[in-house]
């Protein structure tokens, strides 16, 4: 009888492991569905930031050379203070990038936001003004620039090839 009772508790201790190993699986799967969601979420998040960033240059085209042409900042008081403006405002979407791509483990292999960052360096000299300011202010942009510091001053195409 003790021998019987011994054959169904080990069988409901299999059973009880199979169960947990199935509930493992699932739960496993869950958080690889769950990142790549909030992965997705966050990329679009970020190309929305990068796209309010960008009305402002389409509603006013002069600004296009202040950050994509090298451009320094403008001798016009009012224009000065709008591209200091903007480029606080895309240092705060650089740092957004970079730090979603190193929180979010399914954006490790999206470079999308490094790449960018060391192309802006090369190419937005108030940004680069802005961020050696107030490094704290955007501490993962910082850190990412002095991670690479040869890269994007001025050569755009050469910092899409230097982090991959």
């Amino acid at each position: 009888m003790a021998s019987l009772f011994g054959l169904i508790a080990s069988a409901g201790v299999v059973v009880s492991l199979l169960v947990a190993a199935w509930q493992t699986r699932e739960l496993t799967r869950q958080t690889a569905i769950n990142n790549g969601i909030a992965g997705a979420a966050a990329i679009y998040n970020g190309i929305e930031r990068i796209q309010h960033f960008e009305s402002y240059i389409a509603a006013e085209p002069w600004l296009h050379a202040h950050f994509y042409e090298n451009a320094d900042l403008p001798s016009d008081e009012n224009q000065r203070v709008r591209v200091l403006a903007l480029s606080r405002m895309l240092a705060d979407v650089l740092t957004y990038g970079l730090m979603i791509s190193i929180l979010n483990p399914e954006m490790r292999g999206y470079g999308g936001w490094k790449n960018f960052a060391l192309v802006m360096r090369g190419t937005c000299p108030s940004l680069v003004e802005v961020v050696n300011e107030h490094p704290e202010w955007w501490p993962a942009l910082a850190e990412h620039w002095e991670a690479y510091p040869d890269s994007g001053e001025g050569r755009a195409a050469g910092a899409m090839n230097s982090t991959q």
